[in-house]
């Protein structure tokens, strides 16, 4: 009787173990974004991007506070129909020497969820790039990188 409760109180840490470890998949992220200025009812403005990488498709962001401590709600849509969600804060931008209207670009951003693949997903990112703020509509090119962790995230896919 004694080895039958031992043996069961082992399934049981051993099943808790793997839901844990389940729960804690993550992932490395890498990618280019192309960003366009489009017109938007966003009150600070929206931007569409096409999203190369890990996160292959497209992305949206709209800035939440203005300048100079811009925050924002990014949203990416893979080609695989997964959504992930994250919110930005960006370092003050500095511009290019000699070149008017470019800008080297900062941001950090905390994954706070999103669906399928990434529902419950947690982690974070950062975007570097060059914003063009000279061209009509104004651009940016963007290098993301990161960590995903989410009950659905697999580390080798």
């Amino acid at each position: 009787m004694r080895n039958t409760k031992t043996a069961l109180a082992l399934c049981v840490v051993m099943l808790g173990t793997a839901i844990e470890a389940r729960a804690a998949d993550c992932k490395y992220i890498r990618g280019g974004i192309a960003e366009t200025a489009i017109p938007s009812n966003d009150a600070l403005g929206r931007l569409l991007g096409t999203v190369t990488g890990v996160l292959n498709g497209a992305s949206t962001t709209f800035l939440t506070t203005p300048p100079p401590n811009v925050t924002s709600y990014d949203v990416f849509l893979t080609t695989m129909g997964d959504v992930l969600i994250a919110t930005g804060v960006s370092a003050p931008r500095t511009p290019v020497p000699g070149e008017p209207g470019e800008f080297i670009s900062h941001i950090d951003l905390t994954i706070v969820g999103g669906f399928g693949k990434y529902a419950e997903a947690t982690g974070t990112m950062t975007f570097d790039g060059v914003s063009h703020t000279g061209t009509v509509p104004r651009t940016a090119d963007i290098i993301y990188k990161g960590t995903v962790c989410g009950p659905n995230v697999k580390g080798n896919d």
